[in-house]
């Protein structure tokens, strides 16, 4: 899942708020009728991040009236991806959308995390530059400087994983913490590179007028990308909560994906401060975010990336020791 990503205006920042606030309700859809409360179950899902343009799925299923139809009322839990891995964990919430990565160091460490639905179908880390830089190419790189946000956390976990899939060392390419500042580490030529999420960063730049090479680290890693995560409790004793869930998720996904102009408006109308002076961001964002929900069987991921994302882990040195990777995913919820 994050399933998980200081931005020019608030809802694009990242989430770095000091604890997660409670569990709060996207609005209530006004267009269809709704169920009484007290028949629908409740379920709680840790975001990983804020309230954003990048979740339109969760707005679009919620609108339409996917998640009642299921006999669902979704809670939202914004903060850290860690919060997810610790509450989910612990079965203190039902899901949370968690980075492939994050599910294979928490099963490493005997977190019972179980990958139940694919969100993004890639891991959405990418490098970026300015174009007279001619980067074009990971080995481009070497002997280059790059501006990382922390030498941890999912961004870090990319440009390893790029480095790995492209076969260059960690020592040919010279890594600066900017903090979360990549934006203006680049414009101000203080880093030839920097690394950042593919729907962020680089749209920041693009929209400021820059002309910008972009090097998707899933185009060299098949790093398992932000997906709906549980628990094995969840899976072996609710797996009908599972299959609602999943099921009206990807149906706002599938909207998301064939309506993306009224994907956008009906995200503004639950989140109104990703309108007006901020409506060509959020437009370009979600252009950015599209191609990372395509995928030929929406929710699905293949095993064998599931293979290959936990040898780099392992290879890299995020885990010590193997991990049967068959008990930390299923496709068995995806139609």
């Amino acid at each position: 899942m994050k399933i998980g990503f200081r931005f020019v205006f608030a809802i694009f920042a990242l989430a770095i708020a000091a604890c997660a606030p409670a569990p709060t309700p996207l609005p209530t859809p006004t267009t269809a009728p709704t169920a009484p409360a007290d028949t629908l179950t409740p379920v709680s899902v840790v975001m990983g991040y804020i309230p954003n343009v990048q979740f339109a799925p969760w707005y679009v299923a919620e609108k339409k009236g996917y998640f009642r139809d299921a006999g669902l009322k979704v809670n939202y839990n914004w903060g850290f991806e860690i919060d997810g891995v610790k509450l989910v964990g612990a079965s203190k919430a039902d899901f949370a959308l968690l980075g492939g990565d994050q599910v294979i160091q928490a099963r490493a460490q005997d977190i019972p995390l179980v990958y139940v639905a694919n969100y993004y179908n890639a891991f959405p880390i990418a490098i970026f530059s300015l174009k007279d830089k001619s980067i074009t190419s990971p080995k481009d790189l070497i002997g280059k400087k790059v501006g990382l946000p922390a030498f941890y956390g999912a961004t870090y976990t990319g440009w390893r994983a790029l480095l790995y899939g492209a076969d260059i060392k960690e020592s040919d390419v010279k890594t600066q913490d900017v903090g979360f500042a990549q934006v203006a580490a680049i414009t101000q030529g203080l880093v030839d590179a920097a690394a950042g999420y593919s729907n962020n960063e680089p749209v920041q730049l693009m929209l400021a007028g820059k002309q910008i090479n972009v090097i998707q680290v899933a185009d060299y890693s098949k790093l398992v990308g932000i997906g709906l995560v549980t628990n094995e409790k969840t899976v072996a004793e609710r797996p009908e909560i599972i299959q609602k869930l999943t099921t009206a998720l990807i149906r706002g996904i599938q909207d998301t994906l064939d309506n993306p102009d009224a994907a956008l408006s009906i995200t503004v109308q639950s989140l109104p401060e990703a309108g007006g002076q901020n409506l060509r961001m959020s437009q370009a964002v979600l252009n950015a975010t599209l191609p990372l929900w395509k995928n030929t069987r929406i929710g699905y991921v293949d095993p064998a990336d599931w293979a290959a994302s936990e040898k780099f882990m392992k290879d890299a040195g995020f885990i010590k020791n193997d991990i049967d990777v068959s008990r930390i995913y299923t496709n068995k919820f995806i139609p």
